[in-house]
């Protein structure tokens, strides 16, 4: 392939609409001029023009020309009716930006620059939006020093003086162009310095006030940008290339979009639970995320079903490790490594700092975290754990069982048996129960996060002909639960020879042992929580439905068909049942009671918990996470919780991509030891509290 075949493949054959940013150093105010003052620079102009000589600079930039909206004619009332301020400003140059296929330079020759659509005047936008028009680019044209200029007049609406008001105050700072490359030129291109690019075809689009300016590096994909604009790349020697061929390749931005447009699709279709032939021909097609979005609510529409609410994008900023980087991340290798650095800083960071696959994605999940940092190692919420057989990996059939000549007798063989470890005993945690009864997950949080809520509805009444007298105004009333990130916080340690010489997989029992203790943190604070500094579970939510067992005189009532029938009630007269079937939490002791105890007084004696692990028809679960320990009168700390609620209303904020571990190497340097304290951020909220109902005081039998 020639060597400019190659730069024609790696820009393509089309763009999107890019733009410039620059800082606003001042907005000029033009003058405005008198009917008289107007009329005299017109005789001057034209006594130039019949003497053969050109205009003065002052009188060349006349507000009467075609592009201008001032006719000399407006009575008070046509001038009260627009602004009246002009603005002189600068909106490009020939100075050199980078994009993502080299230095692009705009040509500021007049034959370059295309003004036929600026001739009517450039809408002035608010960050790009063509629906925010807040004004008008007048009298666009290049000056001799090689810099377009033009005029900005306001819009009198609202928003746009308050935009004005702001450019003038020196709060908005940025100015973006909007322009369409149609033609480049290769200037020059060497390995120290990149390709560099001049625009020889251009065409200005439109100009907006930016709050924030766009990367200059990579484009511009915003309302215009959604378009693509043919390009074609000449060499600035075509001698030197003769033939040139045409290349119909998709630029970097375009594949990056199809990829995400893609992968937007399939969750979707996943989510949603559409035919995979169907979403798998979507992505086949190219069709856009917003058109195979209506495909999904027809097809959730025919079902009767209700569409799932998405988290916002912004809540899902969380880091996915792919299968293979499953395989190769080693929590104990990570440890490892930020001891090194430990050390290596407390000697004046002379050595050079160790690196590893663990410390990249810790440094990864750090650029996102917008909490305190307490120097750790950031473990990502996505690592799943997996029990795999180290031992004979490493080891192989040396740790098999051998005997001697004597295996029982010291010096005759029993040096030859080696034991085997047998498979690793693992300790009997708690039961989770949140998640698996529906509770969803928003990880990669960043601040606090304020959900909005309707508590009120608009009333109305029945009247007569004729009543006399108003209805009664009603009005629906409107809330929010706001919900922040609660620390927690464990510690353990381990010698750093278990980490490098241990026989079981030491990296799988510390991730195990982590990852569980913060899930049933998790847990058990979704379903008590409410303590010092803790999140607000559902038997401490205010709101929440209580329930005294029929039985219950004072010192808690053991469980009977009729309590359990009554509690799905309560769920009923709050409206709570829409949300989702919902299901029953307890403890052991109350589950062995129900499956004890008969529904009805008949002869068949059907158990309240049936043996498809269901009450009433719902998911029935037990847990020692759920307090078994109440007192009431005088029952002493026995009596247990039964809830029934609609998890899925349920979720669980966890800030950042993951944990933090913090690796001390040092406090118990003199034992040998490792210390290792875990930092996680996160917040239980009940999007509706009347979903849940609990019964604390329960006896069991």
């Amino acid at each position: 392939m020639k060597p400019l075949e190659r730069k024609i493949e790696k820009l393509g054959d089309s763009l999107p609409m890019l733009s410039r940013d620059f800082q606003i150093l001042e907005m000029v105010p033009i003058k405005r001029l008198t009917p008289a003052e107007r009329e005299a620079r017109l005789l001057r102009r034209k006594a130039k023009k019949d003497a053969g000589e050109p205009p003065d600079p002052d009188d060349d930039d006349d507000e009467t020309e075609e592009n201008s909206d001032d006719t000399g004619n407006e009575g008070k009332e046509a001038a009260g009716k627009r602004d009246e301020d002009r603005f002189a400003i600068s909106i490009s140059s020939e100075y050199p930006v980078a994009r993502w296929f080299g230095k692009e330079i705009l040509d500021h020759s007049p034959e370059a620059i295309d003004l036929s659509r600026a001739k009517l005047g450039l809408s002035f936008l608010d960050s790009h939006d063509a629906q925010s028009v807040i004004g008008i680019v007048e009298k666009v044209k290049v000056g001799d020093d090689k810099k377009l200029r033009g005029r900005v007049r306001f819009s009198r609406s609202a928003p746009a003086q308050q935009i004005k008001t702001d450019i003038q105050d020196g709060i908005r700072r940025f100015i973006s162009v909007g322009y369409m490359v149609s033609e480049y030129t290769l200037e020059k291109s060497s390995k120290e310095e990149g390709d560099t690019y001049r625009a020889t075809k251009w065409m200005p689009m439109e100009a907006s006030s930016v709050g924030v300016p766009a990367d200059p590096t990579v484009g511009n994909d915003r309302k215009a940008a959604g378009r693509q604009y043919p390009v074609s790349i000449r060499s600035a020697n075509p001698a030197s290339e003769p033939n040139l061929k045409e290349v119909i390749v998709e630029t970097q931005t375009q594949i990056a979009e199809s990829r995400t447009a893609a992968a937007e699709i399939i969750r979707l279709g996943k989510v949603h639970q559409i035919d995979q032939e169907r979403v798998a021909q979507a992505v086949a097609d190219g069709k856009s995320v917003d058109a195979f979005s209506r495909e999904v609510l027809e097809e959730v529409a025919k079902r009767g079903a209700k569409p799932l609410v998405q988290p916002p994008a912004e809540m899902q900023d969380r880091l996915d490790l792919t299968a293979k980087e499953q395989k190769e991340y080693n929590l104990a290798r990570g440890i490892m490594t930020a001891i090194q650095n430990i050390e290596a800083a407390s000697n004046g960071g002379a050595a050079k700092r160790e690196n590893s696959f663990e410390m990249e994605i810790s440094q990864q999940i750090e650029k996102g975290w917008s909490r305190e940092s307490h120097g750790g190692l950031f473990v990502p919420w996505s690592l799943r754990h997996a029990w795999n057989p180290e031992l004979q990996k490493r080891f192989g059939n040396l740790l098999k069982t051998r005997a001697g000549l004597d295996s029982a007798t010291a010096t005759a063989g029993q040096e030859l048996k080696f034991t085997e470890p047998g498979e690793f005993i693992q300790y009997l945690y708690n039961t989770m129960r949140v998640k698996e009864l529906g509770a969803r997950t928003i990880a990669g949080l960043r601040d606090n996060v304020s959900y909005p809520k309707q508590t009120g509805k608009a009333t109305g009444s029945w009247v007569g002909e004729n009543p006399g007298a108003d209805v009664a105004d009603s009005a629906l009333t409107l809330g929010s639960i706001a919900s922040s990130p609660k620390t927690y916080q464990s510690s353990s340690s381990y010698s750093r020879q278990l980490l490098a010489q241990a026989v079981v997989d030491v990296d799988t029992l510390v991730r195990e042992d982590l990852a569980r203790d913060l899930a049933l943190a998790i847990d058990s604070v979704a379903i008590v929580g409410g303590g010092a500094n803790q999140p607000t579970g559902i038997t401490a939510t205010a709101g929440v439905q209580s329930y005294v067992m029929i039985s219950d005189v004072g010192n808690g009532g053991a469980p009977a068909w009729d309590d359990i029938v009554f509690m799905s009630e309560k769920l009923e007269d709050a409206n709570a049942d829409q949300l989702g079937e919902g299901a029953w939490l307890t403890t052991p002791g109350v589950k062995s009671t129900l499956k004890r105890t008969a529904r009805l007084g008949n002869t068949i004696g059907l158990p309240i918990w049936a043996d498809d692990s269901t009450v009433d028809g719902y998911r029935g679960r037990s847990s020692n996470q759920v307090t078994k320990n109440s007192t009431k009168g005088t029952s002493g700390a026995t009596l247990h919780t039964i809830v029934r609620g609609i998890f899925e209303s349920m979720v669980i904020g966890m800030w950042g991509s993951g944990f933090e571990l913090v690796v001390d190497p040092y406090r118990l340097k003199k034992q040998g030891m490792i210390e290792l304290t875990t930092f996680m951020l996160t917040d239980v909220t009940l999007k509706y509290p009347l979903a849940f109902v609990v019964a604390k005081y329960v006896k069991t039998i």
